[in-house]
């Protein structure tokens, strides 16, 4: 158990994908990546004047990936930071292992280590062998979204341990979301982003399978509690874990586009995932400015009711060099990390809406409402209940200019603040 471990330079989000079928107790030593330098930096103080991801490059630190009890730890897998750096300052991975087992009294629960997984090279494409999925049906579950040709509940059977509960979306041949919620998915690890473990295909179809992370938030909304502190302090609780995870997701370049309660999904711990990257885009340098024309039939593919008022599709000037008919078909709409922060605003509200599907319910017509919030400057109404420190940080994210609007790493501290005024 404590010979010198193999430090392999592999992908966080292969590593999961690769230790998850794994039995409990099997680990993977490995590099840092730039993923876990974007985790670190998320959860450093913003006053902060030394990045904690600078301090371990100093003391030069290894990543020990292990395959835990769900049970006991609320995730499939934990990583632990481990020095490489000996007394006389020399790397020493032989002392890896050994510094875990030292260390495990500290932990409040700890997973034997039993086997080193030695990764071979990543397949990039990331195909999984359906044959090993049961209980999949896609007609008993009827879940489907506007973005795929249904979603259903399944089982991932592994030898000689316990299967592993997921969840398969089921795309047309042609639908670009699949393709694009595949590329952008593969990027990604992190506990509050839903984990994909690959795709297949038949002859049909094209599917997405991903760790099971409960059911929607919507599904749950209004949220309910003994009082009105509790109440709120769960809304508090969900506010905080999904600025994290946009955090993490404007690091990385991604918006969203879609952040909407259906979107989010929270499981029996009170855990979120944020889920559904079929709209995301991610800006890539000199190439895209998260700015697109769309067509007249895309124009209203998004949900209107969640649009920042940048985001609802503008017809552009005429051009002397193109026909009537493709001058009407043009439309311009811009998103970036502050529209998700709109969304996120109007999300928070539908945890308090007896029909949560339907934001600003005053408005009946989904047009009536982008008009509203477009020419009008319209914010949505403050709740029945809602607590008015809580309605004041949701107006600031609906600043009519993109620059205006609150960030969501300030999100995340007013809502730390917050947790301890409801706890």
């Amino acid at each position: 158990m404590f010979n010198s471990p193999t430090i392999q330079n592999v992908s966080p989000a292969y590593v999961v994908r690769a230790l998850v079928p794994q039995s409990y107790g099997t680990y993977v030593v490995r590099y840092q990546t730039v993923n876990d330098e974007i985790v670190s930096s998320i959860h450093i103080s913003n006053e902060s004047k030394t990045s904690s991801i600078e301090s371990l490059d100093r003391d030069l630190h290894v990543v020990l990936s292990v395959r835990v009890n769900e049970t006991l730890y609320k995730r499939p897998i934990m990583n632990y930071f481990l020095s490489l750096t000996g007394s006389h300052g020399e790397q020493n991975p032989a002392q890896l292992l050994k510094q875990y087992h030292i260390e495990r009294s500290q932990l409040a629960n700890y997973t034997s280590l039993t086997h080193e997984l030695v990764l071979p090279i990543e397949n990039l494409s990331w195909t999984v062998n359906q044959n090993e999925f049961r209980s999949v049906n896609f007609v008993r579950d009827r879940l489907s979204g506007k973005n795929n040709d249904g979603i259903s509940e399944g089982y991932w059977q592994r030898p000689n341990q316990n299967d592993i509960k997921i969840f398969i979306k089921r795309f047309s041949k042609t639908s670009y979301y699949y393709d694009n919620e595949l590329n952008l998915l593969q990027q990604l690890c992190f506990f509050s982003i839903v984990t994909l473990f690959g795709h297949y295909s038949d002859q049909q179809n094209n599917y997405l399978v991903f760790a099971h992370s409960g059911r929607s938030l919507e599904s749950i909304c209004p949220l309910r509690a003994r009082t009105s502190l509790s109440r709120m302090s769960r809304i508090v609780n969900i506010a905080f874990q999904i600025s994290n995870a946009m955090i993490y997701l404007e690091k990385k370049n991604i918006v969203h586009r879609d952040l909407t309660a259906s979107n989010v999904l929270v499981d029996s711990y009170g855990y979120i995932r944020i889920a559904d990257f079929g709209h995301a885009i991610q800006k890539e340098e000199g190439k895209n400015n998260l700015s697109r024309s769309i067509t007249q039939n895309g124009e209203y593919r998004f949900q209107v009711r969640f649009l920042a008022p940048e985001c609802i599709p503008k017809r552009i000037q005429s051009r002397s060099n193109q026909s009537d008919d493709q001058i009407r078909r043009e439309i311009y709409a811009s998103f970036s990390s502050k529209s998700d922060v709109w969304a996120f605003g109007i999300l928070i509200i539908q945890l308090m809406l007896k029909n949560p599907s339907k934001p600003y319910p005053h408005i009946d017509n989904d047009r009536d409402v982008s008009k509203r919030v477009a020419m009008n400057r319209e914010i949505h109404p403050k709740p029945d209940g809602c607590n008015i420190d809580i309605y004041y940080i949701l107006q600031q994210c609906w600043a009519y200019e993109p620059i205006n609007r609150i960030s969501f790493q300030e999100i995340r501290e007013k809502m730390r603040v917050l947790s301890s005024i409801f706890r």
